[in-house]
């Protein structure tokens, strides 16, 4: 007689598969941090760049800093994969959404020359929007779906207003919240969660 799951059972099943990868999330804050950091960072030294100490190089701290940063996620998820105990079908999820993201985003750098800086900056926005957002509801973590959807509301506001957008130091700025809210809050928390499950 073949074994069949009661739909009580499979519920469980997916709930603790979710949780499994809440804790592997939670344990991976860092990269939420790193990168939150890292593009902060970039933001704010290129804003300093363009209206304080005015140079024509302000682009550069983009490689610099998005270099150091792939490093030190390198580094990170290297000591990760070996506390890893277990990986989920969440997890691949999270990894082929996070991937996606990285292959779109190498797709509008190179496009960046033809549809200008306000406008790449813009998509970069919403793609950071939509990868929060749909980690945060896979993982039902509100902090991710929040952070996603403020990131969106600029986004959409800013293609709206591109018009209006009259200095590319606003988009930085929008760039800067934007990385604030879906990385950079929701990465404390999780690490904040993480600490407590630990606890």
């Amino acid at each position: 007689m073949e074994n069949q799951i009661t739909e009580q059972e499979s519920l469980q099943i997916i709930r603790g598969m979710i949780n499994r990868a809440k804790i592997n999330l939670s344990e991976g804050s860092i990269f939420y941090l790193i990168w939150g950091w890292a593009v902060l960072l970039a933001v704010v030294a290129q804003y300093l760049m363009l209206t304080i100490f005015v140079t024509e190089y302000h682009w550069v701290v983009w490689p610099a800093l998005m270099t150091l940063g792939a490093v030190v996620s390198i580094l990170a998820g290297r000591k990760q994969s070996k506390k890893q105990k277990y990986v989920t079908f969440v997890d691949h999820t999270m990894g082929f959404l996070w991937g996606g993201f990285v292959i779109f985003l190498f797709a509008i750098l190179l496009l960046s020359s033809q549809i200008g800086w306000v406008n790449t900056y813009l998509l970069i926005i919403g793609l950071y929007g939509l990868g929060t957002f749909v980690s945060g509801g896979v993982l039902r973590f509100r902090p991710l779906i929040i952070g996603g959807v403020v990131s969106l509301i600029l986004a959409f506001g800013g293609i709206l207003a591109h018009n209006s957008i009259t200095d590319f130091t606003q988009v930085l700025l929008m760039l800067g919240a934007s990385i604030i809210c879906s990385y950079l809050i929701p990465g404390y928390l999780l690490r904040a969660k993480g600490n407590a499950h630990a606890a």
